[in-house]
């Protein structure tokens, strides 16, 4: 496949699928996106970066609309409950998907009667602490959590955030102890850490790296599942150094059930030759230390299952209550 998409008619041309010249009477008009979070995330950006370029393929508008709240509850909400007709699709992340349904007594909406479309992509994180902290790898760090329990602090963006859960992961694996330091937004937690306030915490490879090129913040490892952060190739991975928990966050297109098959085989193919277009890739998802996934509807069905048994594993592990 052509690696120079992007451009109107390079892509146009081979998105000229069968399965597309099929459903080419959709859509007629415009389709909203729903983004259960404010503008300027990850799904947020990734959202906009297929609208830019689905839009104009398509002849239509994607309108992409945030609606937040409730660690995005509210957005899945409405969504899932729009009729299924192809004109609202759903854009949530894994944690809404995945660990909600764990961490909350009741849901507003049922994810597992939500129709998967494509699995978009996973984030990787990486495990990182100040320079001034005496480990080097994850293991020095549990020997060091072990030896002097609760002398080292944990920055996280709060309970069921992805840094909390890897902690509380760590504790209950290891028996090492650390002290669990919740802080309101990214910014601040990164200045935390930067600044020696705390310890540790987690972070996209990206977010960290000029802190690591400045000597203040050492990454201990990267959880990008079998292969290396292409942002940090000389770190190791978490599982390479013995660890097999993956659990980070990702992004999936859904619909409503009742949905037509032939909406989702569009949606599918469309997005899929855009996440296998490397100059895509590398302009949206690369800053964002997203890998992209893509495969079939029934893939990303049988990976929401495997995912949401280590959610439920997780949220039990962290007692995780967030009503």
């Amino acid at each position: 496949m052509t690696r120079t998409l992007c451009s109107g008619a390079a892509l146009a041309l081979a998105l000229a699928t069968p399965g597309a010249v099929m459903a080419q009477a959709y859509p007629s008009k415009p389709v909203r996106m729903i983004v259960p979070f404010p503008p300027g995330g990850v799904n947020d950006n990734a959202a906009r970066a297929f609208s830019g370029v689905l839009s104009p393929l398509w002849g239509q508008p994607i309108v992409v609309e945030n609606r937040a709240g409730a660690n995005g509850n509210i957005g899945m909400e409405a969504c899932a409950k729009a009729v299924p007709d192809g004109y609202t699709i759903c854009f949530p992340t894994g944690v809404i998907m995945s660990l909600n349904p764990y961490a909350y007594t009741k849901m507003p909406f049922d994810p597992l009667q939500l129709v998967p479309v494509v699995h978009v992509g996973m984030l990787d994180q990486a495990i990182t602490v100040n320079a001034a902290l005496p480990v080097s790898t994850i293991r020095e760090l549990v020997e060091l959590g072990k030896a002097k329990p609760n002398s080292v602090s944990w920055a996280s963006l709060g309970m069921g955030s992805t840094a909390h859960l890897y902690m509380e992961w760590l504790q209950a694996k290891t028996g090492a102890r650390f002290v669990h330091v919740p802080y309101k937004g990214s910014p601040a937690l990164l200045q935390a850490v930067l600044g020696g306030e705390v310890n540790v915490s987690t972070n996209t490879p990206g977010v960290v790296s000029p802190g690591v090129k400045a000597g203040k913040l050492r990454v201990l490892a990267v959880v990008s599942g079998k292969r290396r952060s292409p942002i940090m190739p000389d770190v190791p991975t978490f599982a390479e150094q013995g660890y097999d928990l993956d659990f980070r966050n990702w992004l999936g297109l859904f619909f409503q059930r009742g949905i037509s098959n032939d909406i989702v085989r569009r949606w599918n193919a469309d997005v899929n030759k855009l996440l296998s277009d490397t100059k895509f890739v590398e302009k949206y998802f690369y800053p964002m230390a997203v890998t992209a996934t893509g495969g079939t509807p029934e893939g990303l069905a049988a990976f929401l299952k495997t995912n949401r048994a280590t959610a439920a594993e997780l949220a039990k592990i962290a007692n995780l209550k967030l009503d």
